[in-house]
């Protein structure tokens, strides 16, 4: 991504993927605005890059985020880009006692009904760009389930389908509709399980080289290999999945 690319907005700014993303676009010049809880995980980058702006933000809290789009927009008008990357995962098995209507609350909350509520309270100010952008980021969780992780799973395969009819209704307009499909990758949130992880470096620089060539779905990393699994061999895809 070079300079030219507009201001960008990264969810989950200061942890695993969406930090990586925050450091690449910063270092090649791009305005971010890294939206998180934790503004001493930026500081550091920062203080090298004053093109980026850490914006304070808890997405569970979905009635604020109305408001917190128009500020957001009043403030930064430019914004043209979106990436919904930030996400939580519980790793056990639904009828374990850690699994309670509060943490499948917390996970369909931050996963799936955030990015699509900040979406659509973005969505007018990002059709009228010339050119813009909506990138959700799933799993390829989202298309084979992990036996531990059943609520998440569904989340992923739920923002897998919004985003396919969203770019659907956005078909014809200047708001392009990105996926992104992840593989297991090596973040805080996979900390102490699965194996060849892809690091979160890696991860963010296919992404960002999905969107610069204009790429409706980037597969990254070993999700390359779910379209062809899908369709040859969805028992091998199956247990794939629960290797994480």
């Amino acid at each position: 991504m070079g300079r030219s690319w507009p201001r960008t907005l990264v969810t989950g700014a200061t942890s695993g993927i969406g930090l990586a993303l925050t450091r690449l676009l910063a270092e090649s010049g791009t305005p971010v605005l890294a939206l998180g809880r934790n503004a001493g995980a930026l500081a550091p980058l920062q203080a090298k890059h004053p093109h980026l702006v850490f914006v304070r933000c808890d997405l569970s809290d979905l009635a604020s985020l109305s408001a917190f789009a128009t500020d957001l927009v009043a403030a930064h008008p430019d914004l043209a880009c979106l990436i919904n990357n930030a996400g939580l995962q519980h790793n056990l098995l639904f009828d374990e006692s850690g699994s309670t209507a509060e943490s499948i609350r917390q996970e369909i909350d931050v996963n799936l009904t955030a990015p699509i509520t900040l979406t659509r309270a973005l969505l007018p100010h990002l059709r009228s760009r010339p050119a813009a952008w909506v990138v959700n980021v799933t799993s390829g969780l989202a298309f084979a389930p992990k036996r531990g992780a059943a609520v998440y799973s569904a989340t992923k395969a739920g923002l897998h389908l919004f985003t396919q009819a969203l770019r659907l209704q956005m078909q014809g307009q200047s708001v392009r509709v990105v996926e992104a499909i992840m593989p297991l990758v090596d973040t805080p949130m996979t900390q102490g399980r699965g194996r060849d992880k892809l690091p979160a470096e890696a991860a963010a620089a296919q992404i960002l080289e999905g969107l610069r060539v204009g790429r409706q779905d980037i597969w990254v990393g070993k999700a390359r290999g779910i379209p062809w699994l899908q369709r040859i061999a969805p028992g091998v895809l199956g247990r794939i999945m629960q290797a994480g």
